[in-house]
């Protein structure tokens, strides 16, 4: 498709898919956030950290669609990308956001537009949004409670800047995105670093299991969790209604104490439209 049929395209799209990774809610949030005000009906919407063996289907070309992942140590969650992979599209417009927990999203974004390109999207514009990191807790906070009310406000003011971006028939066609190759290293923790249950605590309900989007939990007689499949999201240790779910080892605790040292000070949205 030539750069005038697809700006064509843009200018009367009426539907929007969204497609995201979030097991915390977080991604889920802003990307929904842009999406509502987009204006245009949402046809599809896939949280692939609850629907991985979901297949995917083609988007078509007068749907917009929103990718949202979350940043892990610089990098896009690797069960993330494998699902990615499997979306096709035939130069369908799209726009890429990576959520981070205020330190840095290094080669994330240039990676998921690298990605996305890849699968057949046409990138119009990116994001990198802040989330409250999954390491914080309350008494070593980081970007706690992010995203918040002026996130938000930035998510609804980013919307309108793709909006008029869809207008503009001269816009390049290629999007500027910041990273280095060869991509960051993926960050390796060994299988002990992952969330512990404490029994006393725990009931077995089993919310842990289900949001676990790797399925490294199981019950028998007590939780087990499988170090080999856990990223540390820590989707478990945000849902447990008993906080007998914890990420307490001295590695992780090394990071967080860094964290709430060195990147406490408030980091804003980046835009590249």
């Amino acid at each position: 498709m030539n750069e005038l049929l697809l700006n064509r395209g843009l200018e009367t799209m009426e539907t929007l898919s969204l497609i995201y990774y979030s097991p915390t809610k977080t991604t889920q949030k802003i990307v929904r956030e842009i999406g509502q005000n987009m204006g245009f009906k949402l046809i599809s919407e896939n949280n692939i950290a609850e629907n991985r063996t979901e297949s995917m289907a083609k988007i078509t070309n007068n749907c917009l669609t929103i990718i949202g992942m979350p940043v892990y140590a610089g990098r896009l969650p690797i069960t993330a990308v494998e699902t990615l992979k499997k979306v096709q599209s035939n130069q369908s417009p799209a726009v890429i956001v990576v959520v981070y927990g205020n330190r840095d999203y290094d080669d994330s974004l240039l990676e998921l537009k690298e990605i996305a390109s890849n699968c057949g999207f046409k990138i119009i514009a990116g994001a990198a949004f802040i989330g409250e990191h999954s390491y914080s807790t309350n008494e070593k906070p980081i970007a706690k409670n992010r995203p918040d009310k002026q996130d938000l406000e930035k998510c609804r003011d980013f919307a309108g800047m793709i909006t008029e971006k869809m207008k503009d028939i001269n816009s390049p066609s290629e999007l500027n995105i910041p990273g280095n190759h060869p991509y960051k290293a993926h960050k390796q923790f060994p299988a002990t670093a992952h969330p512990e249950t404490d029994n006393d605590r725990c009931n077995q309900c089993g919310v842990c299991v289900d949001s676990c989007p790797t399925n490294a939990i199981t019950i028998q007689e007590t939780v087990i969790t499988n170090g080999e499949l856990c990223t540390l999201c820590c989707a478990c240790v945000k849902y447990c209604p008993d906080e007998a779910r914890t990420l307490d080892n001295s590695i992780v605790n090394t990071i967080r104490d860094n964290l709430f040292l060195n990147c406490s000070m408030r980091k804003e949205p980046k835009y590249f439209v």
